[in-house]
């Protein structure tokens, strides 16, 4: 059998992926080893308003609205931020990925479930489906199959450098408020990333926390959920691993990597279906034109990492940035700088303003806005006295 473009991997970025592929004219095939029924992997479905038209979705699987967030600092108190608009919006995935699902089918990409890529090399792709192994050859292809990208290695391409380990547990629990995102930070709470509770419609919200090794996310977890939701039934578990910086080779001789095999999430917070989204019709763009014009196959590596770099490179460059130096802090550090940003004034504008898909925009934000510099310069003093 052959194709154009085959994607392996049937996660959100590979069904956008796909699907655009599929609308600018190619003949692609999806590859996706679980079953339409399955779990999908640990997310939180937090995300931008702007991600839906980012994956040219409809808010069907909207379940909440957020407009506000509430920072649990190390000692127990804490920070609350409002907006008078919706910053985020919580999706139900299962509800989400059936819609890209029929959207792909729709386009004229042809899913294939339960369906195992077990080797590639440029021009084909060897899959396994039961208990049967067949050869995809193809054109270009697509690795949209998460940080541990089997395609990425088949290839010779370095995984993401960095990453955390998370679990989360969707509970059956009244959420502290309905449209209100919690953030648990501290060395013990969430060791080297931040904890989460985000309501997921009545009735039920999800938490979770990332950590850095050597700690287990499981153990983490439920300390966080002993303090803040003791005797909630816990409906059900998930964990896996959140890749927090892009890989330096997501492109080789036929293949583009996207998603988290590219590590093309937001180092700040790990989500990924944004960027992700914004990568993914890059790669499918750059896919077809190869297709129609072949002879310019040989740039497409080039290419795609240009694209992505202009499209998201100053929000990744700026999270990466301040991630690492957030990543030293110890919780004195923390309840300090929190002191020092602690203006009513300031804080309603970082509510109304910061933009979670455009964080690096805020430094020219506050600049322009001489009312709160005298906040901002209390922070100077301490920018020098983080320890290592």
């Amino acid at each position: 059998m052959s194709s154009d473009v085959v994607v392996i991997g049937g996660g959100p970025i590979g069904l956008t992926a796909g699907r655009a592929a599929a609308e600018a004219g190619a003949a692609v095939e999806i590859v996706e080893r679980r079953r339409p029924e399955d779990a999908p992997s640990c997310c939180t479905g937090l995300v931008s308003p702007a991600t839906l038209p980012t994956l040219g979705v409809s808010d069907a699987s909207v379940l909440c609205r957020i407009r506000a967030v509430r920072l649990h600092l190390p000692t127990g108190r804490t920070i609350d931020l409002r907006s008078k608009h919706v910053k985020a919006v919580v999706l139900d995935r299962k509800v989400l990925e059936r819609e890209l699902r029929q959207r792909a089918q729709d386009a004229g990409a042809r899913l294939h479930f339960s369906t195992e890529a077990v080797a590639t090399s440029h021009g084909n792709v060897q899959v396994r489906s039961d208990e049967t192994t067949r050869t995809l050859d193809t054109f270009i292809i697509i690795g949209a199959d998460g940080p541990d990208s089997r395609v990425a290695s088949w290839f010779s391409l370095d995984p993401p450098s960095l990453s955390v380990s998370a679990a989360q547990v969707e509970l059956d629990a009244a959420a502290p408020c309905e449209d209100r995102v919690d953030i648990f930070v501290g060395e013990t709470v969430a060791p080297g990333f931040f904890g989460w509770a985000v309501p997921a419609g009545p009735g039920v919200v999800r938490v979770g926390v990332g950590v850095t090794p050597p700690h287990a996310p499981m153990m983490v977890l439920d300390r966080l959920l002993d303090a803040h939701f003791p005797g909630a039934r816990v409906r059900s578990r998930a964990a896996g691993r959140i890749p927090l910086e892009r890989v330096p080779r997501p492109a080789a001789d036929g293949l583009l990597l996207v998603g988290d095999a590219a590590g093309h999430v937001k180092p700040l917070s790990g989500g990924g279906l944004y960027v992700g989204g914004r990568c993914a019709r890059i790669a499918a763009d750059l896919a077809a034109q190869a297709v129609r014009d072949p002879a310019g196959h040989e740039r497409i590596a080039t290419r795609y990492l240009e694209r992505c770099d202009e499209a998201v490179g100053r929000e990744l460059t700026f999270g990466t940035t301040l991630r690492h130096y957030l990543s030293r802090l110890h919780d004195a550090d923390v309840e300090q700088m929190v002191d020092a940003i602690n203006d009513p004034a300031l804080l309603d504008f970082l509510a109304d303003h910061a933009d979670i898909d455009a964080f690096h925009t805020l430094p020219d934000l506050l600049s322009s806005e001489p009312r709160l510099w005298s906040s901002m310069l209390r922070l100077v003093p301490l920018l020098g006295a983080v320890r290592g």
